[in-house]
C-alpha cells in the first residue's frame, strides 16, 4: 500500500450537515405507507456485516483536492477521482433541462472540462452548458444511422478540445468541445452504450457483443481489439475500460476481465468472476461486469455483478482478496479505504489490505416507503462525505468513518446515475433529463 496518504489529524465531524437545496432531517415528518405486501426483488441476496476486526487497521483517506475537470467515466482514465474539494454546505445553483427518456434510456453520468458540462441525451443530442450559470453553449444532434437507437443514450469523455461521443447504433463520433462540430467519426456497427474511456490518444471502447475497440483519438483510425465471450444474456448497461500504466482492464459482460497491453493488445492476464450465489431464475446466473474496473498503486479492482468484488495485481494478475459484494456500481477506492454500494441498498466501507468491512449502512432503513423498489446509485467521495442518490430522487450523505448517515435531502425528480463533482460544484442528472447543480453559498 502507498505510503503517500498520512494520517489526518482530525475526523470530520458526524454533526457536519451537507445542505442539498433544502434538507430533508431524518427526524421529519414521515410519508404514509402504502398498503400490500412488499417483495424483495434484488438479483440476489448478500449478508454483509461488519468485522472487529476491520476496525483496527488505520482509517486513513486524503484530504479533499480540488479537481477542475471530471472528463469521462469516474473524472480518469483508472477510475479514481479520489477525494474532491466540495464545500461542506451546498445549496441548490440552478437546474436545466437537457432533454432524456426517462429511467432506462439515459446510461451514462456528464461529463465536465474546462468549465463546461456536457450532456448525452435521449434523443441522439449532445448538449453543452456554461458548468458555473446552466446556459446552453450549443447542442447537436448526432447523425445517427439508426434513428431509433436514439433513446438509449451512449456515453462521453473530453481530452483538451476533443469531446468524444458512443451511440447504441454503433459509432464514436468526436466533436470539438468548444463548438459541437464533428471532427471525425467512425462506425463500429454493434451497439455501444458504455462510455468509452481516453488516455493519451487512444480511445477504448467496449461493444455490447464483448468486444474491445482501440481508436486514434485524432482521426477515429482502428489501431486495435480484441474479444471476449458473448453472451447470450446480458444487461442494457454497458462497463468503460480502465487504463493506466501501459495497460488497460477489460470488463466483459461475461464475467471476464481481460488486461492487455495499451500499445497493441498483447494478453498479459484474464480472470472469470464467477458468482458465489445461486438461483433460480435468469438473472441469478449472470455473471457480467456493469461497474467499471478501477486501478490503484499497481492494484487492479474488480467487481461481476454476481461474482464479487476482487483485488489483483495489475501487471501479473494474482488474486489477494475476494469479498461477496453484489453491485453494478463503481467502488471508489481511496487512501487505504475502499467505499462501495451494493444493489442492495447497502453503502459499505472496507479496509483495502484485506478486503474486510469496517461499516454497512442500509440506506433504506427509516426512509420512506415507496410503491415498488429503490435502488441507489454511487458514492462519490467529496468535502468529506459519501454522497450517494436514489431512483426517487432521495441524495444521502454519510460519514466516510463511521458510516452514520448526515443528512437527506429530496431532489424532487427520480435519480438512476451517480453524481459528479468538478470545479467546486455538484451535479445530479435525473432520469427525466434534468441537470442539476449545487455548490457552495
Amino acid at each position: 500500500m502507498s505510503n503517500f496518504y498520512q494520517k489526518r489529524s482530525h475526523i470530520i465531524a458526524l454533526c457536519a450537515v451537507i445542505l442539498l437545496g433544502g434538507c430533508l432531517g431524518m427526524g421529519g415528518k414521515e410519508e404514509p405507507k402504502l398498503q400490500g405486501p412488499r417483495l424483495d426483488v434484488t438479483l440476489q441476496p448478500t449478508v454483509l456485516q461488519a468485522s472487529k476486526g476491520a476496525l483496527a487497521e488505520a482509517f486513513r483517506i486524503p484530504a479533499a483536492q480540488p479537481l477542475d475537470n471530471w472528463g469521462q467515466t469516474a473524472a480518469n482514465s483508472a477510475h479514481t477521482p479520489g477525494h474532491v474539494a466540495l464545500p461542506a454546505k451546498v445549496v441548490r445553483a440552478w437546474s436545466a433541462k437537457v432533454g432524456g427518456s426517462g429511467k432506462g434510456g439515459l446510461l451514462n453520468p456528464p461529463v465536465v472540462h474546462s468549465g463546461r458540462i456536457f450532456v448525452q441525451n435521449g434523443k441522439g443530442e449532445i448538449v453543452a452548458l456554461d458548468a458555473k450559470t446552466g446556459k446552453e453553449l450549443w447542442d447537436v444532434r448526432l447523425p445517427l444511422v439508426e434513428a431509433e437507437q436514439a433513446s438509449l443514450a451512449g456515453g462521453l469523455a473530453v481530452i483538451g478540445n476533443l469531446l468524444l461521443a458512443t451511440t447504441a447504433d454503433g459509432q464514436v463520433f468526436a466533436l470539438t468541445a468548444s463548438s459541437g462540430k464533428q471532427v471525425w467519426t467512425t462506425n463500429l456497427a454493434v451497439p455501444i452504450r458504455a462510455a468509452p474511456t481516453v488516455e493519451g490518444e487512444r480511445v477504448y471502447v467496449t461493444s455490447h457483443d464483448n468486444r474491445l475497440f482501440v481508436l486514434n483519438a485524432l482521426d477515429g483510425a482502428l489501431l486495435w481489439t480484441h474479444s471476449g465471450m458473448e453472451e447470450t444474456l446480458s444487461l442494457l448497461a454497458g462497463s468503460s475500460p480502465a487504463a493506466a500504466n501501459g495497460l488497460v482492464a477489460v470488463p466483459y459482460s461475461s464475467g471476464e476481465v481481460y488486461v492487455l497491453r495499451s500499445s497493441d493488445g498483447r494478453y498479459a492476464w484474464h480472470d472469470t468472476l464467477a458468482s458465489p450465489f445461486s438461483g433460480q431464475d435468469p438473472e441469478s446466473t449472470l455473471t457480467a461486469i456493469t461497474a467499471p474496473p478501477v486501478i490503484a498503486d499497481g492494484l487492479l479492482y474488480a467487481v461481476g455483478l454476481n461474482g464479487g468484488l476482487s483485488a489483483y495485481a495489475l501487471t501479473t494478475g494474482q488474486r489477494f482478496w475476494k469479498a461477496d459484494i453484489v453491485t453494478s456500481q463503481l467502488p471508489i477506492v481511496v487512501g487505504y479505504q475502499i467505499f462501495i454500494l451494493t444493489d442492495n441498498g447497502e453503502l459499505v466501507g472496507m479496509n483495502r489490505t484485506d478486503g474486510s468491512v469496517r461499516w454497512v449502512n442500509n440506506l433504506n432503513a427509516d426512509m420512506p416507503e415507496q410503491d415498488g423498489t429503490r435502488t441507489w446509485a454511487g458514492p462519490v467521495l467529496a468535502g468529506g462525505r459519501l454522497i450517494t442518490v436514489s431512483s426517487d430522487g432521495l441524495a444521502v450523505s454519510v460519514d466516510p468513518q463511521t458510516g452514520k448517515r448526515i443528512a437527506a435531502t429530496d431532489l424532487d425528480e427520480p435519480v438512476s446515475l451517480a453524481p459528479i463533482v468538478a470545479g467546486g460544484s455538484l451535479y445530479f442528472l435525473t432520469d427525466g433529463g434534468r441537470l442539476i447543480a449545487f455548490r457552495g453559498e
